[in-house]
This record gives C-alpha cells, sequence and structure tokens, in this order.
C-alpha cells in the first residue's frame, strides 16, 4: 500500500501534556536529556512508540476520539531530517484506522491532515487510559517490560487471564 502522501509534508504527533511527561518518565527509554532507560523498566523506545499503543488502545476498545483535546508536540513526522521518520507499517495502521473511522468515499483516501488528526485524537483519549491500565498493573518486583508485554497480549485475547491462556 503506497502510503508515501503521509510523509509528504510535515505532521505534528501530539499527546496531552500530563500524560506526555508521565509517558517520558516512566515508560519511555528514550530520554531527551539524558541516558537511555533500559528496555525492561522502560519499554517504550519512543515516544511515538508510546503514541501509537494509546492510539491502538484507543482503537481496540473501539473510544470515540476526543476532539478540542489540549495537546501539545512531541516531535513532527515528516520529511525533512529532524522529523521522525515512521515505519511504513505504522503509517499503514493509521490509514486504515482513519478508512473505518472516517469512512470516506470508496474510491478516495483520507487526506493526510485527517489521518493526523484522527490520530492525535485517538492518542488524547487512549493514552490516559493506557497509562491507568499499566499504573494498576505495575509492580516494583516486576520489570515495566512484562507488565507492558502481558497487558498486551491479555487484551489480544492470548494472555494469562484470557479464555485461550490454557491451551
Amino acid at each position: 500500500m503506497d502510503v508515501s502522501f503521509l510523509t509528504a509534508r510535515q505532521h505534528d504527533l501530539r499527546l496531552p501534556k500530563s500524560v506526555k511527561e508521565k509517558a517520558q518518565e516512566q515508560w519511555v527509554s528514550f530520554q531527551p536529556a539524558g541516558p537511555r532507560r533500559p528496555s525492561d523498566e522502560a519499554p517504550f523506545r519512543r515516544m511515538y512508540d508510546f503514541w501509537l499503543a494509546a492510539i491502538l488502545w484507543a482503537e481496540h476498545h473501539d473510544l470515540h476520539p476526543q476532539e478540542q483535546a489540549k495537546t501539545e508536540k512531541f516531535i513532527a513526522s515528516g520529511p525533512t531530517p529532524a522529523d521522525a521518520k515512521l515505519d511504513a507499517w505504522i503509517l499503514e495502521l493509521l490509514l486504515l484506522i482513519a478508512v473505518r473511522r472516517l469512512k470516506p468515499d470508496v474510491n478516495t483516501l483520507p487526506e493526510a491532515a485527517e489521518v493526523f488528526k484522527l490520530a492525535n485524537e485517538l492518542a488524547a483519549i487512549g493514552a490516559p487510559k493506557l497509562l491507568d491500565e499499566l499504573d494498576k498493573r505495575c509492580d516494583i518486583m516486576e520489570p515495566r517490560l512484562y507488565t507492558t508485554v502481558e497487558l498486551f497480549r491479555e487484551t489480544a485475547g492470548c494472555g494469562k487471564e484470557s479464555p485461550r491462556a490454557g491451551r
């Protein structure tokens, strides 16, 4: 699937400020003003990995996009050297979510600005709920990586608490 139109110009990736700060401090390994944290302590390598997880959390739980949310930019995605380069599979996922949510004409795809607007709105609603769920499960004796993986496995229906666990 050709998603190059999504990277032809710059688009801000945004999260609510308090969520962004908490995720950066507790769950993201790359630290802008310090050494990288180990992945077992901070399982999301970059802030946009957490942003994507928040979008997918919102999509999986069929949460309504939070329009007009107070958010702030944490990075831009786009063509310039300073921009984040999102992998093609991430862009494809964002586009598929936008097609499902926005229901454009069958012969056209949504505009890139619409795709990123929706992604940011889903991240705004999904991020606090994802952080709450991660915090509920967090145990000082268990690495955060294990907590994160187990949460996503259960959400997908294959974790310890899922109906398929004993198979």
